[in-house]
């Protein structure tokens, strides 16, 4: 007779996120380009009414529409092994948060790219290094995470900030999810950001494909995404860790 545990290891959900067009961005690495290991990684994503990303999304990107919504994630993670590419030192870790809106790319039109309305890290020290280095507007944000695993399932994943208004709790679901959307929110190979002079700049990152769980939310306050009056989440996805080369500095748009 089967266990209770193997009945439950065997509901579990799980994904390979498609290639997408991520798969033929791998650029040769220089110096300026960075490597990192992000693990215990959090994709909540909420449908939002596009004209309202239309006034916070600088022309001329576009936001990705489904229907009449847009689309906004709240990525929480583990950054570890934070490097440079050429040399491979320091190594540096923290935890982070980003807020992307999903958009357009202004060239070919194809929802490759996401705009970060906000990037967030835990160590302070860091938000400044990288803010004065690549001019990349991170802002501190003390919270951390946690991840209590029962074999192969997420029996738990919790993030906190310190002043405890940042509170996210989820756990292993069965959802499965078509395997477009799963694209789209996985496989963004452009980031785009406004710098302190409102200067749009953008660069790229490359990973290879990565395993994806779906998680259920017992319960979610992202302060950072209330102010798009978003409705409640429609995803979320679980990503154990991946490796990511991303190829700063970046660029003007």
């Amino acid at each position: 007779m089967e266990t209770r545990s193997r009945r439950e290891a065997e509901a579990v959900t799980r994904f390979e996120a498609p290639r997408g067009a991520i798969d033929r961005r791998r650029r040769p690495l220089r110096p300026g380009h960075v490597l990192v290991t992000i693990e215990d990684v959090l994709i909540i994503t909420w449908p939002v009414r596009a004209e309202s990303l239309r006034s916070v999304v600088p022309r001329p990107l576009e936001p990705v529409r489904q229907d009449r919504d847009g689309l906004v994630s709240a990525v929480l993670f583990r950054n570890r092994a934070l490097r440079p590419a050429i040399i491979g030192l320091p190594r540096l870790s923290s935890f982070q948060m980003n807020v992307r809106i999903y958009v357009l790319d202004p060239e070919t039109n194809s929802p490759t790219h996401v705009f970060f309305h906000g990037l967030y890290v835990s160590r302070r020290w860091l938000a400044r290094i990288s803010s004065a280095l690549f001019g990349i507007p991170f802002q501190h944000l003390p919270f951390s995470i946690a991840v209590r695993r029962d074999a192969d399932r997420i029996a738990e994943w919790q993030a906190h900030s310190a002043d405890a208004r940042l509170a996210v709790v989820a756990r292993e679901s069965t959802e499965r999810l078509d395997a477009t959307i799963l694209d789209l929110l996985t496989n963004p190979h452009t980031a785009w950001f406004a710098d302190s002079r409102s200067v749009l700049k953008r660069w790229s990152i490359w990973h290879r494909p990565q395993c994806v769980h779906t998680l259920d939310l017992e319960s979610c306050a992202v302060p950072q995404v209330a102010e798009f009056d978003a409705g409640p989440p429609m995803t979320a996805l679980f990503v154990p860790s991946v490796d990511y080369e991303v190829y700063l500095p970046p660029g003007a748009a």
